[in-house]
């Protein structure tokens, strides 16, 4: 572990109170830098941001983003429906793929409306059409956004306007799926310049598609949290309640999510029979458990489950949307539980093997003092909010193997919510609100904090407004640039080797 100064030991303080000292002379630049780490026993990501499950941060187009700068993001439950949820989870599993399993089916009877209506609802318009409709029948034909993007007939049925099977490149199964052969597939791509490749079985019936845009994809973000078959990974939240989980966990394992983590406020004893759950009928879940804040409670969980458990998330009340330490009085400082969780989980990996953490909550990319100032000389700080990295830095060096943040990427375009003038601040903000305060609660929330029965809820959260950042996509790589340079300024190539050997000091 990192050297921690002995004044720190046994005390409570927060990332405020401590900074990283340099004691190497760098001999290399901050792109040499690597942030790879492990999100769970099971997954590893090459960049250890991950997005909170909270209404206000993800939704289907933040978990895109954060899974393709090399993190990953966590849907909230607070949907209206599961049915929505599951909705984004395919959203999120169809943005990029190598080869599409399920790919969306039309019939020669559907119309162009038809076509845009998936757009809408998946973000792209290349469609096969079968006899039927379904993956049961033969191909006849296939559609994409060549055929349609000048008509305004849109009840014109998609026989007149498909290209029709005659005329298709296609490539064979036993040629590419069968052989786990995607090169195959883009080789034909590039040869014939085509938007979609179908793949077929001997029957002509369609069991794939491989997609030019999905190539792209890949050149563009090569840093991107991807399964096996190249879609993009992405968790949802469940209830700490078994009965309540359940529900969820089935039918989002066969959406295609890798992962859940158990969404509280603190860690319930129960949460240990839904890992137990998942690990008996869905072994390849990935499954997350928490909130957590002392060592002995992480003790507790990797005695009782670390057959069943993937990852630990820790923080209870830290949170810039959450009131539960001022208005309950528990919960402690954020940066002194991740240490002591952290430790805990290391002493006891020789026995019951890694147990990553997730620090939850209490990132700050500007301080509160520098906020007045600005408001004071009549600037907006933007700018300086987001070249403030150094909390991801001191947590990571606490032994987090992951950063779970909410009110930071709250403000994004890709994040649920609208963005608003306002004045009294003189600049734009979205709304941002912990999962606790009553307005989260009047829906699905109020069971994450145990009061989903009760006529009598106590906040323990609240909404406020944010700063508007802008796009994820010119936000996370000067984020992830800002932590490797805090890295590089100590020398540390790794996040392995910053938990070795960082000196961290009281302020």
């Amino acid at each position: 572990m990192a050297k921690i100064h002995s004044s720190l030991v046994n005390q409570e303080f927060w990332y405020r109170d401590i900074t990283l000292v340099p004691n190497r002379l760098p001999d290399f630049e901050r792109d040499e830098v690597d942030l790879s780490t492990y999100f769970t026993r099971g997954i590893r990501l090459k960049t250890p941001f991950v997005s909170s499950p909270m209404d206000t941060v993800t939704g289907a187009e933040m978990a895109i983003l954060m899974a393709l700068f090399g993190g990953i993001g966590i849907l909230h439950f607070n949907y209206s429906s599961l049915e929505e949820q599951l909705e984004a989870v395919e959203k999120v599993k169809r943005f990029e793929a190598g080869f599409v399993f399920r790919p969306v089916i039309l019939s020669p009877k559907h119309t162009i409306q038809d076509v845009y209506r998936i757009n809408e609802k998946y973000g792209f318009f290349s469609v096969p059409i079968t006899e039927d409709g379904t993956l049961k029948s033969k191909l006849v034909g296939i559609v994409t956004h060549r055929d349609i993007r000048y008509r305004e007939d849109m009840n014109t049925s998609l026989k007149k306007i498909m290209t029709p099977r005659h005329r298709l490149v296609v490539a064979r199964k036993e040629d590419t799926v069968d052989r786990n052969d995607l090169e195959f597939a883009n080789k034909i791509i590039r040869r014939h310049n085509l938007d979609t490749l179908p793949i077929v079985d001997q029957q002509d019936k369609v069991v794939a598609l491989v997609t030019d845009s999905d190539l792209k994809k890949n050149q563009l973000f090569p840093l991107a949290t991807k399964n096996q078959n190249k879609q993009l990974r992405v968790f949802i939240a469940v209830e700490s309640r078994l009965a309540l989980a359940k529900k969820r966990i089935g039918p989002a394992w066969e959406t295609g999510v890798d992962g859940i983590v158990i969404d509280a406020g603190i860690a319930f004893r129960e949460q240990i029979d839904i890992a137990r759950y998942c690990q008996k009928n869905f072994p390849d879940l990935q499954v997350v458990l928490g909130n957590v804040d002392s060592g002995e409670m992480v003790r507790t969980i990797i005695k009782e489950a670390s057959n069943c458990c993937h990852a630990l998330r820790v923080g209870v009340g830290p949170g810039r949307a959450c009131i539960t330490q001022q208005h309950l009085g528990t919960g402690r400082a954020q940066a002194s539980a991740v240490l002591d969780c952290a430790q805990a989980a290391r002493q006891m990996e020789k026995e019951y093997g890694l147990m990553p953490i997730i620090a939850d909550g209490g990132i700050r990319i500007l301080d509160i003092p520098e906020e007045k100032l600005a408001k004071k000389l009549g600037e907006i700080a933007e700018k300086s909010e987001v070249f403030r990295p150094g909390d991801i830095s001191k947590a990571l060096a606490l032994g987090a193997n992951t950063v779970m943040m909410g009110s930071i990427l709250a403000g994004l375009d890709e994040a649920p919510g609208e963005r608003e003038f306002d004045e009294e601040e003189n600049r734009m903000v979205k709304k941002y609100r912990g999962m606790g305060s009553l307005e989260a609660m009047e829906k699905r929330s109020a069971v994450r904090y145990g009061q989903d029965k009760s006529t009598i809820r106590v906040p323990e959260g609240r909404v406020i407004k944010v700063p508007y950042r802008g796009s994820g996509y010119v936000f996370l790589p000067e984020l992830i640039a800002g932590v490797k340079q805090s890295l590089q300024k100590q020398a540390f190539r790794t996040i392995e080797e910053l938990q070795r050997e960082a000196d961290i000091r009281p302020i």
